[in-house]
Order: C-alpha cells, then structure tokens, then sequence
C-alpha cells in the first residue's frame, strides 16, 4: 500500500465513512402517482438531496447509503422496503411448523454491460421495450419509472462533477487539483455513457455499488480489456490499477456501517469471483486477476470475499497461488468452486446456453448467481422432518416393511410432501416480498426493462435457487443409512426397538446408540452404502423438482448453507433424536461434508463421497464444503503441496465448492472459554468467514465438532 491507500484504509478501519443520510420533506400529493413513478419520484429527491462527501485521499467519488429512503432503493439491503421489513418481522429468523425460515436474497448488477452501455444505452433498451406494451399502463408506467431513475442518477453524477469542479478552483495544490479535474472529466463520462478507460470504468462501479450493494461480480473479467488497453496505449501502470481497486475496495469494506455491530465480522456482504471460464472454453485467470488478489491481500480489510473459480484448464500453478494466499491470510477471504458441475448443472436444470451459464459469479455466502441475477431462494428449510415424520406418523405401514426399498418408498412419499410445502412457503414469501415495488436495483437486473417489471415481482430473467437450503441433509443420509444397515440388512436391531429408543431419546439403549456410532457405515468414509442413500436422496430431490417452478417460473434449485443465521439450531432444537445418534434438540448438520468424527476414513474418502454425491444436479444450488485441517498442514510447505493436489483431485473428481480452516480445535475452545485473548481470530463458517468470538454458540460447536484432518 501507499501512503494514502494506507491512510484509506486507516479511516476505514476507525471510523464509519459512509455519507450522512438526510430525510426529505414529500408532497402527499405524490401519492395519486401510479406506484412505480411515485417510487421513482421519491427516490429521485430523496437520492439528489443527500450530501457528496469527498475525502482529500479519494480520486473516486459518488458512494453513498440509502438507508433513509422513504421508498425502495437498494434490493439487497431492502433499503426503504417497508412492506419486506414487515413480512420480515413476522417470519425472518422463525421457524414454521418446524420446516421453513424465512431468509435473505442476493443479487448482482451486470457491472459489464453498465460499462460497456453507460446508462443512455439502457434508455435505448427501455425505449424498445415500450413498443412491446404499447397501451399495457402498467408496463408502460414501469417503464417511465425506470427512465425517470435514470435520469435522477444523471443528475448525481452531474453533482459529483461540479463538485469536483469547485473544489479544484479552490485547490492550490497542483497534483490534487489535477486529480479532481479527472475526477470531474471522469464524472462526465460514466455512469451515463461507456467506460473509454480503466479508471473510468472503477469510478462507474463505484458509483453505482450502492444501487446494488452485494456482489461485483466477475471484475478481472470485465476490466480487463481496458487494462489491456490502457497497459499498452501508456495511460496506466499497474501500480495506479492497483491503487483504483484498492480504493474500491475499501469503500466496498466501509459499505457496512462501521457502528452497525456487523462492521469488523460481515465477511459475507460482497463477494466475488475470479477466473473460471471465458465464452470461448478457456481458463479467465489473467494478469489482472492477479493484480487484483494481489491488492486486497495487501490490504487488512475482511470485505470483500472472493471465490477463485475452479475448471480442467485452471493451471496447477494458480490454484497453488491462490491456495498460498489463502493460507496466508488471516482474514480468511478465499474460497474455492468448481465450474465444471455447476456449468453442468445449469445448463442441465435452467436450459441454459453455455454463454449464459459460463459466466455466473458468487454471492454473499459463497451462493452462485449471474450478474444481473437474482437468487429467489430465501428460504431455509428442515430436510430431516420428512424422516421424523415418517417414523411417527407412518409407524404402522414401515413396521410392515421387508426390505429397505419398501420403507424408502415409504418415505420417498414424506419427503416430497414435505417439499411441496417448502415451495409452498416459498411462494408465500416471494409474494410477501412482491408488495413492494422495486425500481432502482430493478434497473440492473436483466429482464427487467424487457419485461416492464420488478425484480420483486419476477421481472429478473436470470432469477435462480427458487428452492430451498438444506439444515440436516447429512443427518438424513446418515440416518437412512443407519436404518438399511442395522435394520434391514445386517439385522442386528428390530425397527420396533429403534423406533423405541428414539422415542425415549436413547434413554436406556445406550448399547444400541453406541454400536451405531461406533460401526455406523456413515457419510464421508467413501462407503458405497452411505455414499449411494446420499445420490438417491438427492436424486429423490430431483424427481420432485423435474419440471415445477417456483411463484414467478424459476427452476428450483437447492443447497445446503445456513449462512448467518442457526438455522441448523433452531430447527435441531425442534427435532426429536434421530437414528444417526444424535439426541433429541442437538444441532442439525449443514454444509455437504460430516463432523462429529463420523468421517473417520481419512481426508480422501472424505472429499471422494463429497465430489460424488451429486454432480449436476439439485446441489449445484448453494452448496458449500468445510475441510478443517490441522495447522501443520498448510504451515509445512511439503504437506501444503499435497493439500493443493487433494483439493485438484477432489475437483476433477466433481466436488463443487470447499473453504479451509486450519486453526486447531485447542485454539477454538480456549477461544470460547476466553474470548477477549482472541479477538482477531477469524473462521470459516458457512460460505464466508467471521470472528470465531463473535459467533453464536451453536456455530461456533459446529467449527469445533468438525473434524480436523492431516496430510
């Protein structure tokens, strides 16, 4: 860092950097507007009347929060969404009927096409669609919001320009009076019309971050023509590059409010990829992809996060680079996907041409999206009571069962009612976050202006994930497992004493749940009993999911991440022991890995029952994988080499996502007990990485239970 990216990053890291946000006074008479002009309208005023605030360090400008908005803003933060606040306040973080939780959503601009088009080539756009619903009021009114918006935005920019302008007359330092001027130039050129230059192209991404603050998407891809440009016609150095993504980042960083209570453990609110595959099947890794690594590693900052995208054409050489950083930080902001089964896997489930589906991103908790996506999932769900239910409230007919296929079937039939009722309450959900009328984010979101409509109310062409997340997937395999083994095929426990011992939560059949534990055929031990319930269960998925949409026509697609939240808790808390061991109101597994020492085959078999569970189909959704690893291990640079070759192999063989830890299970229990001697200790958790003190007590059992392995 130089001295003011470092003075930069010294504010950020002290002080709340985000602009003052004023309220305005509205006319009531607003209110007789048709609902999208009277949001643009407000949101107009509201947008135009905060200050600009520039700092003497920055040469990018135009950042700001709408966290005062009196009409919706940013679909993210569902900033001024009063009506998704209030279905908030009644589902978010509650479990119904011990099966679904209301949860967030995550979206993110087509950061490309805003600078290749400038916001006058949307107005195009929005000019030809008005032909398509010529005398639809509706639509039309849709349309003119949305034009309305972007002439507001204009006038910020113009703003942001004079700004600039005033301050270099008043300027007597020559350096910085030639920066603000620029700065100004650069003003004129972006948002409204394309990036001509790299540093054009940073400031358009700066400026509109706000109106989509989650993911920027694939930015080594799309800056990377004018690097090149600028590289080769002399008008950049990477030195300056560097300096631009530096105070890009920071602003990312300080996005959060610094007194927000989330602002030193948030990993999660942006997060991006890099490399993965171009249009024409080759690997995007590139030179500025590593200038881009290069200057957020150097910076102590925990936002954003960055997922390297994995495929067959990656160079060893970059994954072990990439892999290197991630040891090395102890901010823990990489992780790691693979682009071959996701690929797959949206063409296979959205129908997707490969030249759309190449080019989706991560999000938020390391969830996939498109840029210019939204995920419509948002909803958290108990895949374990489809068992539970089918042993209590279908007793008589599995008591009757002969073999593991009849009682399958059996349960086949609660589990897909029990998906019926996710979708169900999904549905309920989209259309609660439906009542509010979303014009700015909406702007940025494909399919919208074609389709003169909301993203809230389905007007995202790239939606995706309108299914669920899975707490206690694992659980259920196990649990499966454990009933085909014990009961069906070794016959060593009557389904009448297990069904029992479940009932009385293992009270007084000791002996029967420690035979379990001890020689259970679990999940994670590369076992083709285990390893073939986890491919039928999933396929089960599948077969549910053939064919149906969600409320607005998206795909359904599912995973299996808890994000911020115990949901895996909540509902453990609420379910009865289960066959896999586990007592009755302990915490439900998350992720696709095992913990609790189940998976005591070694690393390897591990990662093989992992990456075979389900290549192209249902987990593609949001899926993540944790692989504690002891310290040693990425410490030692022998042992760090065949790390690398581990999470190579585990890729070709089909594994989806995987995230590291490597701090010893001794260090997290001495964390719990004695918080304030590691403050600064940092996890992964589920897609993103958090102060391990600043966890709640269930996620952080669930970092300590998983199992720690070594090369």
């Amino acid at each position: 860092m130089n001295e003011r990216i470092q003075r930069l990053v010294h504010q950020v890291l002290t002080s709340d950097i985000n602009p003052p946000t004023h309220e305005i006074e509205c006319d009531p008479f607003d209110e007789k507007l048709s609902e999208p002009m009277f949001v643009a309208k407000r949101f107009c005023e509201f947008y135009n009347a905060q200050p600009i605030v520039l700092g003497d360090d920055n040469e990018l400008i135009g950042h700001i929060r709408f966290d005062k908005s009196p009409v919706p803003a940013d679909i993210f933060h569902r900033s001024g969404h009063a009506k998704f606040r209030e279905a908030s306040a009644k589902y978010y973080a509650k479990p119904q009927e011990n099966l679904c939780t209301f949860e967030w959503q995550h979206s993110n601009a087509d950061f490309g096409k805003l600078i290749r088009l400038g916001l006058n080539g949307y107005v195009k756009e929005i000019n030809a669609s008005r032909k398509k619903f010529l005398g639809e009021r509706g639509h039309l009114q849709f349309l003119a919001a949305l034009e309305r918006v972007i002439h507001g935005i204009g006038q910020r920019a113009d703003a942001c320009r004079q700004h600039c302008v005033d301050l270099a007359e008043a300027c007597e330092n020559p350096v910085r009076k030639a920066t603000l001027l620029r700065m100004a130039a650069n003003c004129t050129q972006v948002p409204m019309n394309p990036a001509r230059t790299f540093e054009e192209a940073v400031q358009c991404v700066y400026f509109c971050f706000a109106f989509l603050p989650d993911s920027i998407g694939r930015p080594d891809q799309y800056l990377y023509p004018l690097y090149k440009q600028g590289i080769a016609d002399g008008t950049l150095t990477p030195e300056h590059a560097t300096e631009l993504i530096q105070e890009l980042f920071i602003m990312i960083h300080g996005h959060t409010p610094f007194n927000s209570g989330w602002a030193g453990d948030k990993g999660a609110e942006s997060h991006f990829a890099i490399g993965g595959y171009t249009i024409d099947h080759e690997d995007g890794f590139n030179e500025l992809s590593k200038l881009i690594i290069e200057a957020m590693m150097d910076m102590p900052l925990i936002r954003p996060q960055v997922s390297l995208r994995w495929n067959k054409k990656t160079p060893h050489d970059v994954l072990r680079y990439m892999m290197d950083w991630e040891r090395k930080d102890k901010n823990k902001r990489i992780a790691f996907v693979n682009d071959e089964p996701r690929i797959a896997g949206l063409m296979k489930l959205f129908g997707l041409p490969w030249e759309k589906a190449y080019d989706y991103i991560m999000v938020g908790c390391n969830e996939p999206a498109f840029q210019g996506g939204i995920s419509l999932g948002g909803n958290t769900v108990n895949i374990v009571r489809s068992l539970t239910n089918t042993l209590t409230k279908r007793r008589s007919e599995i008591l009757k069962c002969k073999d593991f296929d009849s009682f399958y079937a059996i349960y086949e039939q609660e589990l897909h009612n029990d998906l019926f009722t996710m979708l169900d309450y999904g549905n309920m959900f989209n259309d609660l976050r439906s009542r509010d009328c979303n014009v700015l984010s909406s702007l940025f979101l494909d399919g919208c202006i074609e389709r003169a409509e909301s993203a809230t109310r389905g007007g995202a062409s790239l939606a995706r994930g309108g299914g669920a997340n899975f707490m206690g997937a694992t659980n259920l395999v196990d649990s499966l497992a454990v009933i085909r083994q014990f009961v069906f095929e070794e016959k060593k426990i009557a389904f009448t004493d297990l069904l029992k011992a479940l009932d009385d939560d293992w009270k007084g059949a000791e002996d029967m749940r420690q035979m379990i534990l001890s020689r259970g055929r679990f999940f994670g031990n590369h076992d083709e009993l285990s390893d073939s319930i986890a491919r039928r269960v999933y396929e089960s998925v599948y077969a549910f999911a053939a064919g149906r949409t969600d409320i607005f026509g998206t795909t359904l697609t599912y995973g299996n991440l808890t994000g911020y939240n115990q949901h895996f808790a909540w509902f453990g808390a609420l379910t009865g022991a289960t066959p896999d061991g586990r007592v009755a109101g302990s915490a439900l597994t998350f992720g696709s890995g095992q913990s609790y020492g189940k998976d005591n085959d070694g690393v390897t078999s591990h990662l093989l029952s992992v990456a075979q569970m389900d290549t192209t189909g249902i987990m593609t959704g949001n899926t993540i994988m944790n692989l504690t690893v002891d310290e040693q291990t990425v410490r030692n640079d022998e042992s760090f080499e065949k790390l690398v070759l581990l999470v190579e192999t585990f890729f070709k063989q089909g594994g989806l996502h995987i995230q590291l830890n490597h701090v010893s299970r001794e260090e997290l229990i001495a964390a719990k007990a004695d918080p304030q001697k590691y403050k600064s200790l940092r996890v992964r958790v589920s897609g993103f990485s958090a102060t391990f003190i600043s966890l709640n007590e269930a996620l952080q059992d669930n970092v300590i239970n998983r199992t720690t392995e070594s090369l």
